[in-house]
């Protein structure tokens, strides 16, 4: 864990301004393309092909925040794979050097949940770079000793999954507020790939010995606090607000992107 938040504060700023606070223009031009190829609602009916570049310049708030959530979880998921990669031992495209376990730290049956979880990551992340989300750090590195023990790996792990689960609600809750055919069409998209990170949270639970690891009875703040019945015993996780949010909750846990 990261010992110095203010500094990690000072980094989150650094990286938002780095990125061009998230790069939206590549997003919107993707976005709404899309939209306007599937009639997405009002804002695709507002806009001929010849008037994308004003639709571009005049994207709203609401949508603004939109589109820093569908960047942010670039990076998100590039973090996701990198984990998985590194705890099965074989690295990935957005390692650094010697971060991997260098020992064996899951069973083969564990291993199979772990390989598909890091396809699963792969291709929510080919999704969303498809559709123009972009994120200005390519590699990211985890604190010493994340990948020297299966108990360190998966304490990581339920962190990490418990922030992706929030958020992708975010994004949900943030294009829900939009409420026009970009908004929903992220809105949906994050909805389907948050039901699969709250898979990656069960199973990560079981592998740690979580009892019963599918342990909330809502993934966010319906009905908080957890009313401690059996399966409603586990933290809810946050939900959000912006994309901003989320990326310094994942500085938190002391990951260094590069």
């Amino acid at each position: 864990m990261n010992d110095q938040p203010s500094s990690e504060t000072g980094r989150l700023e650094q990286i938002l301004r780095s990125v061009d606070h998230f790069k939206p223009v590549a997003t919107r031009r993707s976005f709404m393309q899309k939209l306007l190829l599937v009639g997405g609602g009002a804002v695709a009916g507002a806009a001929s092909l010849g008037k994308v570049a004003n639709v571009f310049a005049a994207l709203s708030p609401a949508d603004q925040a939109v589109v820093d959530f569908v960047n942010a979880a670039v990076g998100a998921e590039r973090i996701g794979i990198a984990f998985y990669g590194n705890a099965l031992g074989s690295g990935s495209p957005y390692s650094v050097d010697g971060d991997a376990a260098t020992h064996t730290l899951l069973n083969s049956s564990h291993r199979g949940y772990f390989q598909a979880a890091f396809n699963q990551e792969s291709s929510h992340l080919a999704v969303l770079q498809k559709n123009g989300g972009s994120f200005g750090f390519s590699h990211f590195a985890f604190p010493a000793g994340t990948f020297d023990s299966a108990d360190t790996m998966l304490m990581m792990g339920q962190n990490l999954e418990s922030i992706f689960i929030g958020a992708y609600l975010g994004a949900v809750k943030a294009g829900a507020a939009a409420g026009d055919g970009l908004g929903v069409f992220v809105a949906e998209a994050a909805a389907q790939i948050c039901g699969i990170e709250c898979e990656h949270r069960v199973l990560i639970n079981d592998i740690a010995g979580v009892s019963p690891p599918n342990d909330r009875f809502y993934e966010g703040d319906v009905l908080s606090p957890p009313s401690r019945a059996v399966g409603d015993t586990g933290a809810r996780s946050s939900v959000y607000a912006t994309a901003g949010d989320a990326v310094n909750a994942l500085l938190a846990l002391g990951i260094k992107p590069s």
